[in-house]
């Protein structure tokens, strides 16, 4: 190869190099944040337990959303016979945030989470006929909560606490924010 050829190909190289690295940092007036949210359950002094969320959310772009759940079939009697439909359990969260003059972020969170309330034991659902399975029909526990925490990097924050007015327990959602570098 000639020196000639050996010189572009080096020039090639580095300017693929440098598109590259352009390419990693964020546009303009976007800085890439992670929040992190910790849902955890209690009664009295027993953790009961923590469900941990983690979705980049960058400051000055578009808001982020993830939703996390599987399907439940919910028994629906009609007339003589019992059918299914079927209900999201799970967890859906949107975040939004933007950068502040004084380095915080003001980050913007909707949060819900639904899960199965089991009150007692039930027996396993094969030894179910379609009949009982209506009559032991489950419970749907929903937490929802829009919230706005002015929030540094690094900074945790207790955003909401509540209590289960059916079992006692109290669940609480601590918002963690990260800068990414």
């Amino acid at each position: 190869m000639s020196h000639a050829g050996a010189g572009l190909l080096l020039l090639a190289s580095a300017v693929a190099a440098q598109d590259k690295g352009e390419a990693e940092q964020p546009p303009p007036g976007i800085t890439p944040l992670r929040v992190q949210l910790v849902m955890s359950k209690q009664l009295g002094e027993k953790k009961i337990s923590s469900l941990a969320y983690s979705v980049p959310c960058n400051a000055g772009e578009r808001k982020a959303m993830l939703k996390l759940g599987v399907e439940v079939p919910v028994p629906v009697r009609k007339a003589d016979t019992v059918e299914f439909q079927y209900r999201n359990v799970g967890a859906n969260i949107e975040c939004d945030a933007r950068r502040l003059a004084d380095g915080r972020f003001n980050v913007h969170i909707a949060f819900e989470h639904s899960s199965l309330y089991a009150p007692g034991e039930k027996a396993a659902l094969g030894e179910l006929t379609p009949e009982s399975r209506a009559v032991n029909a489950p419970f749907f526990r929903i937490s929802m909560s829009q919230f706005s925490a002015m929030l540094r990097d690094g900074q945790t924050l207790q955003a909401v606490t509540g209590t289960d007015p059916v079992s006692g327990e109290v669940t609480a959602v601590d918002v963690t924010l990260a800068v990414l570098k």
